[in-house]
Formats: structure tokens, sequence, C-alpha cells
């Protein structure tokens, strides 16, 4: 993810702790929502995820194993 997605160099996505990685990632994510030109979620009520359903959701995209 870190140095695919988010373009990091590998020494820096190892030496990078897992929080920062998170808050990278929900940034990007923000970013292309943003800067989307064919729209994207609806500006209305934004509910942040809670820190736990990310890291939750990341690795069970990383081990492949569902909840």
């Amino acid at each position: 993810m870190a140095t695919g997605w988010l373009g990091w160099s590998p020494e820096v996505a190892w030496r990078t702790p897992l929080p920062e990685l998170f808050l990278a990632m929900d940034a990007r994510i923000e970013w292309a929502q943003m800067t989307n030109p064919f729209g994207g979620k609806p500006s209305g009520s934004k509910e942040k995820p809670k820190p736990s359903t990310v890291a939750e959701k990341l690795r069970q995209v990383l081990t492949g194993r569902q909840a």
C-alpha cells in the first residue's frame, strides 16, 4: 500500500509507524474523493470512521480473512 498506492519509497514505508500509515491512507482517500471530477460521495453528513474500524478493515484486506 505505501510503496504502490501512496507512492512512498520502500525505506520510508518500512520506517513509518502504522498509525501514520493509516492517517496517510485516509488522507489519500479523502483527497481522491474531493478531486474526483465525476462526483463521489455526497458532501452531506460525513461520518469519519473510527480508527479501530479502519485498522480492522486493513487487517481483513491484508490477511484475507473476514470478521
